[in-house]
């Protein structure tokens, strides 16, 4: 009797252990150190660039609204992890962008996207570097901004302007122009670029003219640009500082000069006054070159789903069906990328999270993004001509298959016309001088013309005297 119940005893002890160590099993188990909610901030110009910051915000709450909304073998993030995100506005400034950064800090902030300019962007990153608080920008794209010493734990899934500044001194070289004017914003965005481009060009720059950014007279500085009759002449701001030096050119009848845009104003925003698309009407540049495969299209599906419409106060880009910000796209990638890099990291601890994102690969609205040694993507730009309102497509700059570094080609044309009347042949990449057309464009006409009328009048006077 007594082994009876010994062996029952132990039968009910072996099922109760077996019992425990399924119900342990079956228990989900915590594999990550992520918190239930991750404070992910946004930082963007909404006032001072209403034509701007409005749809790279809106790109950053469509993705974070997404990403929550995943599931199944679609979801990034663990179940049970969700972004809570929290939008600052910068005011496009670098004190603007601290400000942010701190509101951000005192919030709680496990990683910061943003901002748009590349000051600003600096800003942020001296108030976040301290707590190793990971920073990814969208658009700031300043070649100072590369500095892995001054900032460790900035990244960006924007191309930096040391490509573009390449990319346009091959514009530059193909048309064969030896003499170059340039104009900018005295920050670092303004001024890192064209630092890149004197450096790459083997012509002669015949002024360098820089402004404050928002600076509302220009004057001096547009006037020198002329005096030095360049060949071209070459501005690195953002749009609404291009219209403001676009405006003062107009007035100073600058209509026959070819200016070469950058990103930052190769934009449908800067042509919205009738007096700046005039000035820049044929001009020539880069803008960063779309996504190839569907992602673009994907994106645009999703942007002008009228789901999204409750984000804009005011309406902006997806109620009016106007074409969205060309950085939307980036920041929409942004939160993307930011939240592959906190799943693999399984932390928000910032070293984890930095390595992670090294790591990270993502095909979206802007094309691949994976991260180099410094933080940042290789560019690729088209290069593109203002015609009425509309921006053509005339080449690119981008790495061909096969090779490690980007070059630029160009398409060839039997005519490309430019904004002085000049018209061109490109073949092989080399643009060749073909013609004036009409021919009272070509430089000096006014003067043979004037030269020939007084000949005729002295011929028809002397005439009149026999």
């Amino acid at each position: 009797m007594k082994n009876r119940i010994k062996i029952t005893l132990l039968l009910v002890g072996i099922m109760f252990i077996a019992t425990m160590t399924g119900t342990a099993r079956a228990a989900p188990q915590k594999t990550h150190a992520l918190p239930a909610e991750i404070k992910i901030g946004g930082v963007f110009p909404i006032t001072a660039r209403p034509d701007a910051g409005p749809d790279r915000r809106d790109g950053f709450l469509i993705a974070v609204a997404e990403i929550n909304a995943q599931t199944g073998t679609d979801r990034i993030l663990p179940e049970g992890v969700t972004l809570v995100s929290n939008v600052q506005d910068d005011l496009n400034t670098a004190a603007g962008g601290t400000a942010a950064a701190e509101t951000l800090l005192a919030w709680g902030a496990d990683i910061v996207l943003g901002s748009s300019g590349s000051s600003v962007s600096a800003a942020m990153a001296s108030a976040l570097t301290p707590t190793k608080v990971v920073q990814i920008s969208y658009a700031s794209s300043s070649p100072s901004l590369s500095d892995r010493t001054l900032y460790p734990y900035f990244m960006r899934t924007c191309a930096s302007d040391a490509d573009q500044g390449l990319a346009i001194a091959e514009l530059v070289k193909a048309f064969g122009w030896t003499k170059g004017a340039v104009i900018h914003t005295s920050d670092s965005y303004g001024t890192g670029l064209i630092e890149i481009f004197k450096d790459a060009y083997t012509g002669t720059i015949l002024t360098d003219q820089s402004f404050e950014a928002g600076a509302t007279d220009v004057s001096a500085q547009v006037q020198s640009l002329k005096d030095t009759n360049p060949e071209f002449i070459l501005g690195n701001f953002i749009d609404e500082d291009a219209k403001t030096v676009m405006k003062k050119a107009n007035d100073l009848d600058m209509l026959d000069l070819v200016w070469i845009t950058t990103d930052g104003w190769s934009t449908q925003a800067t042509i919205t006054d009738a007096k700046v698309k005039e000035a820049m009407d044929l001009s020539i540049g880069t803008n960063p070159a779309p996504a190839e495969g569907t992602g673009m299209s994907d994106f645009n599906d999703t942007w002008f789903d009228p789901v999204w419409n409750y984000l804009e106060t005011p309406a902006n880009s997806q109620s009016t069906g106007t074409p969205f910000n060309s950085y939307a796209p980036f920041s929409y990638d942004t939160v993307y990328v930011a939240a592959k890099g906190l799943a693999a990291a399984g932390t928000t601890d910032g070293d984890a999270l930095l390595t992670a994102l090294y790591a990270v690969t993502h095909e979206g609205a802007t094309g691949n993004i994976k991260f180099n040694e410094l933080g940042e993507v290789i560019g690729r730009y088209d290069y593109v001509q203002l015609r009425d309102d509309t921006y053509f497509k005339f080449g690119e700059y981008a790495i061909p298959s096969g090779a490690t570094s980007a070059i630029g080609v160009l398409d060839d044309a039997s005519e490309f016309e430019l904004v002085n009347g000049s018209i061109w042949s490109i073949a092989n990449n080399v643009a060749t001088f073909v013609r004036w057309d009409p021919v009272d464009t070509a430089p000096g006409f006014e003067l043979l013309a004037a030269a020939l009328a007084i000949g005729i009048l002295v011929i028809t006077v002397k005439k009149r005297r026999k």
